[in-house]
């Protein structure tokens, strides 16, 4: 049975649109604040990780409490924008964006990942940004996808990228149909074979 075009493509920003920024500046702030990444990891994800991606939290209080204590506001600021890069289908979203509209669903923050879209010349191909500082959701939260669900695509119609298997699967629970983007990067002619349809 042949595989239907999707009528919306959805892309997770970090590991996807981006290479994975906020895994590469925890071990650049480590490194440069000299602290121990077991405690660094362990605050961001047992704490600091949900407050970051709601917004509850502002950079300066977020990179002191990430370090538990006091730390250059500017050098961690640039020490930041350095870690991103474009990610893998950065080089094909112009292509895709031709084919069906484009949206990123990202745990993120907006002042963070939006210049940086702007930068690297990937703004303008989508059509949609929901950024979890903005929405208040962070995936895999089931609400976060349902804001894909505006009534006039179908959840079948809809296909999610992430590199994160639980935010994919999570998707697939409503009913997206979802690829796990994997670091053997295979799933980049997946997407390009379904939106040739």
């Amino acid at each position: 049975m042949p595989v239907t075009k999707p009528k919306l493509l959805v892309l997770d920003g970090q590991g996807v649109v981006f290479d994975a920024p906020i895994k590469d500046f925890l071990l650049a702030f480590t490194r440069d604040n000299n602290l121990d990444i077991d405690s660094v990891s362990g605050r961001w994800e047992e704490r600091l990780r949900k407050l970051a991606w709601t917004g509850a939290i502002d950079d300066e209080a977020l990179w002191n409490e990430l370090a538990g204590r006091k730390v250059n506001f500017r050098q961690t600021m640039i020490a930041l924008g350095a870690s991103y890069r474009p990610g893998p289908v950065a080089e094909y979203l112009a292509d895709w964006s031709q084919r069906v509209p484009v949206w990123l669903l990202s745990n993120h923050r907006s002042h963070w990942v939006l210049p940086h879209l702007n930068t690297f010349n990937l703004y303008n191909l989508f059509q949609r940004f929901l950024i979890s500082d903005v929405t208040g959701l962070v995936k895999p939260d089931p609400n976060a996808f349902r804001l894909l669900l505006d009534g006039k695509t179908a959840p079948g119609d809809i296909l999610f990228v992430d590199d994160q298997l639980h935010n994919a699967a999570a998707a697939e629970k409503l009913g997206l149909r979802s690829i796990h983007a994997t670091p053997k990067r295979d799933w980049i002619e997946e997407i390009n074979a379904r939106l040739a349809g």
